[in-house]
């Protein structure tokens, strides 16, 4: 197995030029090389602390005792606590010129490695020393699955079978295969290889490095089981659903739920009740509240269902919640699975934004598998996007399981559930990732990389306030905001803080910081609704507020739509996770890097400058010329000021709010919605001709990203909530080209009209789509950021 081995030696201004100990050093670096290692040298463990806090890329540290350095003891502790944070087995050996180890600390013993007398071996029989001890280390470091795989793909096998590309050769045959293949690189190619490779064992199956990778797995999250998935948490979703649910069986929903959920209950043939969410005047997506959680409320959804009615058994089988929230807000999973367990059996929490919090004391009992000996002991699933907040590539996904007598589950039964969405041609890259960001996760590493990512979340915020708060006092001018509370209070001590002042340990570390408080105005969600309800915001999911609209729904003067502020970002190449009428969502997931978001706040003030300034909108958003010449003579602060009015007259805010609190009649499962669409039993129909009619589809706005109806709920005829908000949204995308919605369920014609697929009823009164009408696939670059 190849290896780029990279060792750092850790020096003193005692060794100067003239020190026999620098020379045995040198004659040691020079035999190191010879063996192929890169050797760096730090002129001290400052220089050394700021070089593996950059990167851990070495293989091994070396670190010269100096006994003339009377704060050496501490130094040296204070370097392998925060050398361990991330390095938990690499080698760690002190090079001293006497024998000193009787006057080392235990805490630096424990963690030493070898020891290196300079002046008692030869430089060639010490590098060879060391050269064992880190080709030890390497043999150990990869986890299973990504070291089967590197191991093969740098045996140089011929390879006779699929895929076609042969380890990428037959990209070299052609100009535009050489460019995809310098562009990516051979690496990716061989390791790209068939399911008839028998060291990689069958990942359908769950054999050879695959099985052992899962169980690892299974014991870091804490579940009796775990599964690789390769097609993202959407094709999890739908494995969970039509795992746990049976045709005609009833699923409590929440209705803030993932497409993908919708498609496993269709492919379960699943009887759906759904739970409704609250929301805040941002129109953020906040929790469910615990009252609707409880057993009296479920009963009484249950017995108000038509599609419940003719379920197989009166009580549900399965429940599906979404957590944290797309906005960000974490329950209290024990409640949550307190109350639903009993109503369901079998619980399945949709965790695709949230694979990190299992690894930092902030999230204790908000993550599915930290539930354990409650009242009736449900089945648990958890499905996270690995790829989503952890390293690992696009499609990476996980499911865990924690069993239970009360809904016993035989592993080969959910298995069949598995590889009926699996593939017998999986991209083995995307499993050797996930391989990976489970080994990255083991021990001190996990919390170290989700604390960093907490630290940057939190830094970014108190910059944004920071900068709000001095340009208030020093122009008395608007800036842009962070959704967060705007005092903390330390527990333990009674002190309180402005949240811009707050110690850093306080806001990192107690979760009651971020507590949705009823009371509190910050987050804009009514007292009622958050009465019994455990809820906390997740820090690292960062929502940026434009002036606009308040916490709880009230227009300002002053706006800054964030639709304009997503677009000028994009023209920057800065792309950002989620889009609302007035507000940006920002994710900071262990990749983050420091300083980053730097980049971020300069953009943000950029903005503001412009605006100030008066600049041409087309000047400061090139891309606005290419959608309509409305734009040419208008500067930024119009274009944003009409836009801010039109969302107002409109009442885009109240419409959502009057939208989502509709109740829709259910007629039809998505399982009987769906054979109805293969039996071409569906038409599309103007939005004016809607009422009344049954959804052969999901419909979903984004933003906020909430499905206002379900395939086969019926909009009550004369409804002016959905309807109107879906009239408010037509006007709004004919007047600003370039920054239309996206509404899954929606197709736009030329003329910029709503038409919705709906069941037809009745045949003889089926409407025939008139042949002028065509449909735009167009969907602008401030839609894409709504979606979930």
């Amino acid at each position: 197995m190849k290896f780029n081995h990279n060792i750092l030696f850790i020096s003193s201004h005692k060794l100067n030029d003239d020190s026999p100990a620098k020379a045995s050093l040198f004659n040691l670096e020079r035999e190191l090389i010879k063996r192929g290692f890169q050797v760096h040298i730090a002129k001290n463990i400052d220089d050394g602390s700021t070089l593996v806090n950059e990167t851990p890329k070495y293989s091994s540290i070396g670190i010269y005792w100096d006994e003339s350095n009377p704060n050496m003891n501490d130094e040296c502790i204070d370097f392998i606590h925060v050398f361990r944070q991330r390095n938990n087995s690499t080698p760690l050996i002190l090079l001293t010129e006497n024998n000193i180890s009787d006057n080392i600390p235990l805490t630096i013993l424990k963690e030493v490695t070898e020891y290196i007398y300079l002046f008692s071996e030869t430089p060639e029989f010490t590098a060879n020393r060391v050269y064992t001890l880190v080709h030890r280390y390497a043999k150990n470091l990869l986890p299973p699955y990504f070291k089967t795989l590197k191991n093969f793909t740098e045996d140089g096998d011929y390879y006779w079978d699929c895929p076609g590309h042969m380890g990428g050769m037959a990209y070299l045959k052609h100009p535009v295969g050489i460019e995809f293949i310098n562009f990516f690189g051979e690496n990716m190619m061989r390791a790209d290889i068939g399911v008839a490779t028998s060291e990689m064992g069958d990942y359908l199956i769950h054999a050879g490095p695959s099985k052992k990778s899962e169980e690892i797995a299974a014991e870091l999250f804490g579940s009796d089981w775990t599964f690789y998935g390769v097609s993202g948490s959407s094709g999890s979703n739908r494995i969970v659903a039509q795992g746990a649910c049976a045709a005609d069986e009833i699923a409590i929903v929440d209705r803030n739920c993932h497409k993908s959920l919708n498609h496993g209950l269709t492919l379960a043939q699943a009887r759906p009740v759904y739970l409704k969410p609250t929301r805040n005047g941002y129109g953020l997506i906040g929790p469910i509240p615990t009252k609707r959680l409880k057993r009296a409320s479920i009963e009484s959804l249950i017995s108000k269902s038509t599609l419940a009615q003719k379920a197989v058994e009166k009580n549900a089988s399965y429940a599906v919640i979404t957590n944290c929230t797309y906005d960000g807000f974490c329950y209290n999973v024990s409640d949550v699975a307190k109350h639903l367990a009993q109503s369901a059996p079998r619980l399945h929490f949709d965790e695709a934004w949230y694979a990190y919090a299992r690894f930092h004391p902030l999230y204790k009992n908000r993550f599915a598998m930290d539930i354990e000996n409650i009242p009736e002991q449900p089945t648990i699933f958890a499905v996270q996007s690995t790829h989503k907040m952890l390293p690992s590539l696009s499609m990476a996904s996980m499911i865990h399981v924690k069993k239970s007598d009360r809904a016993p589950l035989d592993f080969d039964d959910f298995n069949d559930a598995f590889m009926m969405h699996g593939t017998t041609s999986p991209y083995y890259p995307i499993i050797a990732s996930i391989d990976v960001a489970v080994s990255m996760m083991q021990g001190k590493s996990g919390t170290s990389l989700v604390q960093e990512s907490i630290e940057e979340a939190i830094a970014f915020r108190k910059s944004v306030i920071s900068v709000k708060r001095q340009l208030k006092e020093q122009e008395n001018t608007w800036f842009f905001d962070v959704l967060q509370p705007l005092t903390v209070k330390n527990p333990e001590t009674g002190e309180c803080y402005e949240f811009e002042y707050a110690p850093m340990e306080l806001l990192s570390q107690n979760p009651n910081c971020w507590m949705l408080k009823a009371g509190d105005a910050w987050h804009g969600f009514s007292d009622e609704d958050l009465a019994e309800t455990d809820s906390m915001l997740d820090p690292v999911k960062v929502t940026i507020t434009c002036p606009g609209i308040s916490a709880d729904g009230k227009y300002q003067k002053m706006g800054i739509p964030g639709y304009i502020m997503t677009k000028f970002l994009d023209d920057r190449r800065i792309e950002i996770a989620r889009t609302g009428d007035y507000t940006l969502l920002i994710l900071f997931s262990v990749g983050i890097t420091k300083g980053k978001w730097g980049t971020l706040i300069e953009s943000l003030l950029t903005f503001k400058k412009l605006y100030d300034s008066d600049a041409l909108a087309v000047d400061v958003i090139p891309s606005l010329k290419q959608h309509s010449p409305y734009y040419d003579k208008l500067t930024l602060k119009q274009l944003c000021q009409q836009m801010h009015e039109t969302m107002n007259n409109l009442g885009l805010m109240q419409h959502i709010n009057d939208a989502v609190n509709t109740d829709p009649e259910p007629v039809l499962t998505p399982a009987e919605t769906y054979q109805k669409v293969l039996r071409y039993k569906a038409e599309h129909v103007r939005l004016d001709d809607f009422s009344g009619r049954i959804a052969a589809s999901m419909l979903v706005p984004y933003p906020p990203g909430i499905p206002v109806l379900m395939p086969g709920e019926r909009l009550p005829k004369g409804n002016q909530g959905i309807m109107g908000y879906l009239r408010a949204l037509q006007s709004f995308d004919k007047q600003y080209p370039g920054f239309e919605h996206e509404i899954q369920g929606i197709n736009v014609d030329g003329n910029g009209d709503f038409w919705v697929r709906t069941i037809i009823e009745d045949e003889r009164k089926a409407v025939e789509l008139p042949e002028h009408v065509t449909f735009k696939r167009k969907v602008s670059a401030t839609a894409k950021k709504g979606r979930q």
